[in-house]
């Protein structure tokens, strides 16, 4: 179980580099001069080129199934695998392989409609982007946040009450508080590097959550399981 273990963790490792690469295509270009907000990403827009968006689209699709093999390690490690928390965190598992490359298609398409509405010289940015892509844009987003605060909360509870092979402590190191972290640095300035990391708040998060696991694993030598 335990080599298994390590294998599922450079399988996630793999997969949130590959969606980071998809993410630093999608947004790596310097926004010098936009207001913030919608602004920041139509400054962008203008500098990406369709291909760019294309293939950050690409690697996003392939890389986020393959990131959920790192989240499963925690549901293997599950002595009690009747619970409600660990059935949750399963289902939202599954979610993510259901509809988390797709999620990240709709942000490249997004994109894509906005350099198209810019170079179309539309007036009101905002507007015609949700007349035109709200419809799917919004009712997506809200199903994968649902999603994603179900994998959030119940990872927490999880190794909180010490279900895991985690120390209790180690429920900070979740999703959230790395996209909001990784939110914070990446708004601290406009380059290109800044903005690939923003657009990674989600991918590098991974990262390092599988990171910090792999040297927990390593620490503690085994794992429960049942």
């Amino acid at each position: 179980m335990k080599d298994k273990t390590k294998e599922y963790l450079m399988l996630g490792i793999i997969g949130g580099i590959l969606t980071m690469i998809g993410d630093c295509l999608l947004c790596g270009a310097d926004s010098f001069g936009a207001a913030g907000g919608l602004d920041r990403y139509a400054v962008i827009a203008q500098k990406v080129s369709y291909t760019r968006i294309g293939l950050g689209g690409f690697f996003g699709f392939i890389g986020i199934p393959i990131t959920v093999f790192g989240f499963y390690v925690l549901y293997m490690s599950l002595a009690d695998k009747d619970s409600l928390a660990a059935k949750l965190y399963r289902v939202s598992l599954y979610g993510y392989i259901a509809l988390g490359g797709a999620a990240h298609v709709i942000c490249c398409y997004l994109m894509t409609g906005i350099k198209k509405d810019l170079e179309a010289g539309a007036d009101n940015l905002l507007m015609t982007v949700l007349h035109e892509q709200g419809g799917y844009v919004i009712p997506s987003m809200i199903v994968f946040l649902i999603i994603y605060l179900m994998s959030v909360v119940t990872m927490i509870l999880l190794v909180a009450k010490k279900k895991t092979f985690l120390p209790s402590w180690m429920w900070i190191l979740n999703p959230l508080t790395f996209k909001l972290l990784i939110n914070w640095i990446g708004r601290l300035g406009s380059s290109a590097l800044l903005n690939g990391i923003l657009c990674s708040n989600m991918s590098l998060g991974a990262i390092l959550i599988f990171a910090a696991w792999w040297i927990s694993l390593k620490k503690n030598g085994s794992i429960r399981h049942g």
